[in-house]
């Protein structure tokens, strides 16, 4: 039989041609400038080209060949606009960011998540109050609370508070990870910190009807808590529950930074391995059932009804949604006797969620997911054919290594272009968790469904000793050499060459097209000269930084990978340090950090000396100081400074997060007058220069 060629294939997925050009201009939507009245322009637009397909379509001859399908793409991409920006606070119209209200009605819509008595949640304001009127609003907002009583809020519970709420930062920092970029996928572009006294429950979400989220979240928290009677190890727990509901809130950093190191990260997200462990675990009980010749529909509605309850419970995320619609395509055609095309049913998949949730065209689990599933379906076979086995325990062996490589072929370009880091033992740390957490989730599984309690008391030895022996390993894995490989995050044009690259040599080696791997090569020769010139310029460089640690103070200096830390935490390793700056601190440094504390707590000047110049870190006004390039004021030092500026004379005065915004604008009023150059860094970016001289 002939093989298909490129486009022949393509043609079986006919919904990719139709599709394409919704999920390019959900691409690039962001991207273009959007306002109330723009936004009403698309909305007209679109009902007028719709109609005008359909008119089109009606027609006979080259009006309707060339006039209905320039219709279609036009309102296909009008459509995609409509659908990006239907959401966003700047379009809605009753949006509560519109107007300045004095308190809120809000209702808790995801469930909360408590960390050092801070209660953290979204929620959705169903109203306002203006100058004592009660006002319907719309919108999502973020909202923490600071309570010193234990937390009894639940998912749909009503809240009234008061509080004043602004516009979620940007980053301050170089490679900070951008919560206000993450959050905008789910439309919330603005907080709200509320304490003691200045929130009331209004009412409970049991005491307003059935919720379908509701019930949800209440069967994991059953399910949960079942499991939590049977580990008594804390930890233990936590990874058991992402392992089989998706909640890691309360895995430990250390062993989320061992995941994330060695590239299985994936297991405690549920996704489609976890899903497709249930789909396995419930077909072998199925199998055994005889059932009734009348009863042959009742598998298949058993199995999607539990599958997609099982994914409802997970939280619908993007990676267990497109799993869940996948197997149900299979489901229906095992059940029909049908053919069954994965990529087909991939592509069916992303462009159901988009049209519900088109913002999660920006998610990076979203991203991944399907890039890898499609790694999978592409990849997997090409590797199987290299390595051709006969005996079943190789096989089996060699599926998995399929597997692993295929998802990490296409995967790998995006992962270097936001995380900046490779697992270089990814193959081995796979292999290594694949096996015990599938063995870990069909445990779960049984003790969920199980009464017997001295039979899910031995499951839960099980269980414990599985998740230690895994999370034993993959430590060992993370501290070998070289065992994750960091480089500066891919840019764009390298993120295009490198997939230019791997669908170049794939294409080659699939169709046995030459000329494919001419176009692969020079894909690649274009990476090494971007990545060249890079070096080059990241070799020649010194960085000097004042990164924005809020309150505390941290400088850095790095060249020639080496670095050296200036602050006032305690270790490099402190929380708000590592957050802040830890992964630029990690790129920019191949050798051990020299780490110096400085103590923030007493008022204490100090002076340090680096190869680009003195900087003077200033607290309190007694003493004198040397001349110093550049001066660091903290504390509010207002009265005084003028006498130290004098005898320092530094070209430039930075006034760090330490500082009040209303001292902050005193001493930069102050500085102006004396016609000394100031850097005010409260709420502002880090102060971050390259290359130059002080």
């Amino acid at each position: 039989m002939k093989e298909l060629s490129f486009l022949q294939r393509l043609e079986r997925v006919p919904i990719l041609k139709l599709a394409a050009p919704y999920v390019v201009i959900l691409l690039l939507a962001s991207r273009l400038p959007m306002s109330v009245q723009a936004y009403q322009y698309v909305q007209q637009a679109l009902v007028v080209m719709t109609l005008l397909t359909i008119c089109c379509y009606l027609l006979k001859g080259s009006a309707r060949k060339y006039g209905y399908i320039c219709g279609y793409y036009v309102s296909v991409v009008l459509f995609g606009i409509y659908q990006f920006w239907r959401n966003d606070p700047s379009v809605v119209s009753n949006h509560f960011a519109h107007l300045k209200a004095d308190s809120y009605v809000v209702k808790i819509i995801e469930e909360p998540r408590v960390r050092q008595n801070i209660v953290r949640f979204s929620v959705e304001v169903v109203g306002a109050y203006k100058k004592g009127e009660f006002v319907e609003t719309a919108g999502v907002l973020m909202l923490s609370l600071k309570s010193n009583e234990k937390n009894n809020l639940q998912f749909g519970d009503l809240l009234w508070l008061k509080g004043s709420v602004r516009k979620i930062a940007p980053p301050l920092n170089p490679m900070e990870f951008d919560f206000r970029k993450y959050l905008r996928r789910y439309y919330i572009q603005h907080e709200i910190f509320v304490v003691d006294g200045r929130y009331k429950l209004i009412s409970l979400e049991g005491t307003r009807g059935f919720s379908l989220i509701g019930l949800a979240l209440q069967t994991r928290r059953y399910f949960m808590a079942k499991l939590r009677h049977h580990l008594k190890e804390d930890e233990n727990f936590a990874i058991a529950s992402a392992l089989l509901y998706g909640s890691r809130s309360d895995i430990s950093a250390e062993n989320i930074q061992a995941f994330t190191n060695t590239g299985t990260i994936h297991v405690l997200s549920v996704s489609g391995m976890h899903v497709a462990v249930l789909f396995g675990f419930l077909s072998l009980i199925f199998k055994r059932i005889a059932w009734p010749p009348c009863f042959g529909w009742l598998p298949l509605i058993l199995l999607w009804g539990i599958i997609w309850m099982y994914a409802f419970i997970a939280g619908l995320d993007p990676p267990i949604t497109r799993a869940a619609i996948m197997i149900s395509f299979v489901l229906c055609a095992q059940h029909f006797k049908r053919s069954f095309s994965s990529l087909n049913s991939l592509v069916i998949a992303a462009v159901l969620i988009l049209l519900v949730e088109p913002r999660a065209i920006t998610d990076v689990g979203f991203q991944l997911s399907f890039l890898a599933v499609l790694g999978m379906t592409v990849c997997s076979p090409l590797v199987e054919d290299l390595l051709p086995v006969k005996k079943p325990v190789l096989r089996l062996l060699r599926d998995t290594l399929a597997v692993s490589i295929a998802a990490q072929v296409l995967t790998t370009p995006l992962s270097l272009y936001y995380f900046g880091q490779f697992p270089t033992y990814f193959l081995v740390a796979n292999l290594l968790v694949d096996f015990p957490s599938t063995l870990i989730m069909y445990l779960g599984f049984v003790m969920t469904i199980n009464p017997v309690q001295w039979l899910n008391d031995f499951f839960g030895f099980l269980l414990e000793h599985l998740i230690s022996f895994m999370v034993c390993g993959l430590k060992f894995i993370d501290h070998l050499a070289f065992s994750t490989i960091k480089i500066d995050p891919m840019g764009m044009g390298l993120l295009f060459l490198a997939y230019g690259v791997i669908f170049s040599f794939l294409y080659a080696f699939q169709w046995k097209d030459k000329r494919y791997v001419w176009l692969g090569g020079c894909c690649v020769i274009g990476m090494f000269l971007i990545s060249g010139q890079k070096w080059l310029e990241n070799k020649a460089s010194e960085r000097f930084r004042v990164y924005n640690t809020r309150r505390e103070l941290t400088i850095g200096y790095f060249k020639d990978g080496r670095g050296i830390v200036y602050s006032t935490f305690d270790s490099l390793q402190a929380s708000g340090l590592q957050y802040a700056c830890g992964r630029e601190i990690q790129l920019l440094t191949k050798e051990e950090v020299q780490f110096v504390a400085l103590n923030g707590r007493e008022r204490k000047n100090y002076l340090v000396t680096l190869p680009l110049g003195k900087i003077a870190i200033l607290s309190h006004a007694k003493g004198s100081m040397p001349h110093a390039d550049l001066v660091i004021v903290r504390k509010n030092l207002l009265n005084g400074l003028p006498l130290l500026l004098k005898q320092i004379r530094p070209k430039l005065v930075i006034l760090d997060g330490s500082n009040s915004i209303e001292k902050s604008k005193q001493i930069q009023r102050m500085l102006d007058s004396l016609g000394v150059q100031n850097y005010l860094m409260k709420d502002n970016f880090a102060y971050v220069w390259d290359k130059e001289n002080l």
